[in-house]
């Protein structure tokens, strides 16, 4: 097709035009020498022949066109690696060495960076009133998602049961308590094993905030990273669409 013949006609239009000038600086340089020569022409006058000759000495050892094409190839590689860099410098992990660290990064994320939807998984033996006596920051936590969504925040919590005994009824009251808030849809799972499991939350499908509890505390890391995100959001959607609805009480 003519459009794909462009760049490679301008190419050899270039090097065509290249080599005659080339050729002409040549033959001026010849001739320009032998005139002198010839006329016994002063230095002053032989000056633009001695600048031609040596015009044509550089453009002989350096060609132009390949020099331009390498100076292209090297500018468009140079633009591949800032593009890899700052994808990769794009995303960033950050560790909480504590509970209260943790909680306080993930309030701070809902209150500054204000995303639009949230999914959180509570993978823990106790329910969360019973992790909130023992850890205020999970309190201020818990609490801080409740106001965000009576805020306009979209929420889906899935609880896993670790103890069906000790969350007989906890997330039937959990829903009465909250049915005035439209956007906020809990579920539930029972989790077979009797061990506190990672629990996370995905704020929007920009940051993962992960938990972890080792020893006897919590610990967590946050990743801000728009692809990890969408991982743990299609892995969230799975264990969202296969458990159980919490059914919300009518209001009054």
């Amino acid at each position: 097709m003519a459009g794909s013949r462009t760049a490679p006609e301008s190419g050899s239009l270039l090097e065509r035009w290249d080599q005659r000038g080339l050729a002409i600086a040549c033959v001026v340089a010849v001739g320009g020498s032998a005139a002198a020569a010839l006329f016994g022409l002063s230095a002053a006058w032989q000056m633009p022949f001695l600048f031609t000759a040596l015009y044509a000495v550089l453009r002989a050892l350096v060609p132009l066109t390949e020099s331009r094409r390498e100076l292209a190839g090297l500018r468009t590689e140079v633009e591949s690696l800032r593009r890899d860099f700052d994808q990769v410098n794009s995303s960033r992990i950050e560790h909480y060495p504590d509970a209260t660290a943790f909680y306080q990064a993930e309030i701070d994320y809902l209150r500054n960076r204000r995303p639009s939807h949230m999914d959180a998984w509570y993978m823990r033996l106790e329910t969360p009133d019973d992790f909130s006596a023992s850890t205020p920051a999970f309190s201020e936590y818990f609490r801080a998602v409740l106001d965000w969504a009576d805020n306009g925040g979209s929420v889906r919590r899935l609880f896993c049961l670790g103890s069906p005994r000790g969350y007989a009824g906890w997330t039937a009251q959990h829903r009465e308590d909250t049915h005035h808030l439209r956007s906020y849809s809990i579920r539930e799972v029972t989790w077979p094993i009797k061990a506190d499991l990672m629990s996370m939350a995905i704020m929007d499908t920009s940051a993962v905030f992960l938990a972890f509890t080792v020893g006897d505390r919590v610990q967590g890391m946050r990743i801000e990273d728009s692809e990890a995100a969408a991982y743990f959001k299609s892995y969230f959607d799975r264990h969202w669409e296969n458990a159980r609805e919490v059914p919300r009480a009518p209001a009054r």
